[in-house]
């Protein structure tokens, strides 16, 4: 990790960071499993074959897996919070692109994008704990990410089946897909944008000061 904090971002306001980046994190799990729930649907509404299916499910890990390294070392370089604003902006974007889809030839390029973008997104979320929680809360915050990543799984099977059920304006198989939009606005847009951790700066000489709509109240 190249990135220090100030010691004014040290405070009872990173708790709201927190929560921020482990909605994010929480949105990539439920991706990983709702998705599953759909796939019946998905088959007949676009007349994909097993083969298609398979990678649309398996596409999605491989594009993460692939790219989540690079993802980490980009957190290094261009700073946490810039990287992981990004991340999420992506998978919103790919997110509404799966919804969109027409075909699975489609869906499968969708979904290679959205795992792109989640390793983006993802690895930033360990790195905003170990900036911001140095001292004795960081067993407390790492506790808080531990169970909300357990609870992705359970909450990717029951979401996917109450949207699918459901059928929400029609939409089918396209909810669990299109419910990570507003999400994932929620997530990127203020506060989420002027979160204090903006501030970060990278040790060895790379700096990266705070954007214009970050006040100093904010970080302050």
């Amino acid at each position: 990790m190249h990135q220090i904090v100030p010691n004014p971002v040290l405070s009872s306001r990173r708790w709201w960071v927190l929560a921020t980046v482990v909605a994010a994190q929480f949105m990539f799990g439920v991706d990983v499993f709702i998705v599953n729930v759909a796939i019946p649907t998905i088959a007949a509404e676009l007349n994909a074959s097993a083969a298609q299916i398979e990678a649309v499910i398996a596409i999605y890990l491989i594009a993460y897996a692939t790219l989540v390294v690079t993802g980490g070392r980009l957190g290094d370089i261009y700073g946490t919070r810039n990287v992981f604003i990004a991340g999420v902006l992506g998978f919103t974007v790919t997110s509404l692109w799966c919804a969109l889809a027409q075909s699975g030839p489609e869906l499968i390029v969708a979904r290679l994008a959205q795992g792109a973008t989640a390793a983006l997104m993802v690895p930033q979320v360990l790195a905003t704990i170990h900036l911001l929680f140095a001292d004795a809360s960081r067993g407390r915050a790492f506790g808080i990410y531990g169970i909300v990543l357990g609870l992705a799984g359970a909450a990717g099977f029951l979401l996917g089946g109450i949207l699918v059920t459901l059928d929400l304006a029609g939409f089918g198989w396209r909810a669990v897909f299109f419910v990570n939009v507003p999400f994932g606005v929620v997530i990127w847009a203020p506060p989420g944008r002027s979160c204090p951790w903006c501030r970060a700066a990278a040790a060895r000489g790379w700096i990266f000061p705070a954007p214009s709509y970050c006040s100093s109240a904010c970080c302050a």
